[in-house]
């Protein structure tokens, strides 16, 4: 049990780090998949988002009021993934590192998804006349509800689940 809180401890430190350094270069992988998702909605399908540093803003050509997103903020659940991996027995071996593979797949995916939402949202509540003119109540309160579930629950719901599912499985550990 201390041996896999101390690998834990290992696996959040060295988690931090990777995400704190890598979160500018994520964030350019992240933007193009995002944009075509986000496009889907035509209220924003002249959105362009430009990844720069540890955040991305919403730009266009059009009168679509600009946005920044944190983009740090709705990525950081990757430190607990690289926990929970590390806290596995023998935490180097290859049925471990595949289904670790797997796990960063889908949290890229829900990545996109939180992306969007926090986009919506944020163009939905906080852009003022624009987001009354483009948005009904009943769609606010929507994107608003979607943010806040994602980033309470689905942040860390599609980690442990991916975790459990891909650490559990007969297929990952033999």
């Amino acid at each position: 049990m201390l041996l896999r809180a101390l690998r834990f401890i290992a696996g959040l430190a060295l988690g931090v780090a990777i995400w704190w350094a890598a979160t500018p270069m994520y964030n350019r992988a992240l933007a193009p998949p995002t944009q075509l998702l986000l496009h889907v909605d035509r209220r924003l399908a002249d959105a362009v988002l430009v990844p720069q540093e540890r955040k991305i803003f919403v730009t266009s050509a059009t009168p679509l009021p600009t946005a920044t997103m944190p983009a740090d903020q709705l990525t950081y659940n990757i430190i607990l993934l690289l926990a929970l991996f590390a806290s596995n027995e023998r935490a180097w071996r290859f049925a471990n590192v595949r289904g670790l593979v797997i796990a960063l797949a889908i949290l890229f995916v829900s990545h996109c998804i939180g992306l969007v939402i926090s986009i919506e949202s944020t163009y939905a509540m906080r852009q003022g006349a624009w987001s009354d003119q483009h948005y009904g109540d009943a769609a606010a309160n929507f994107w608003l509800t979607a943010e806040l579930v994602f980033r309470i629950v689905g942040m860390f719901g599609v980690v442990f689940a991916s975790w459990w599912a891909l650490s559990h499985s007969k297929s990952v550990s033999t």
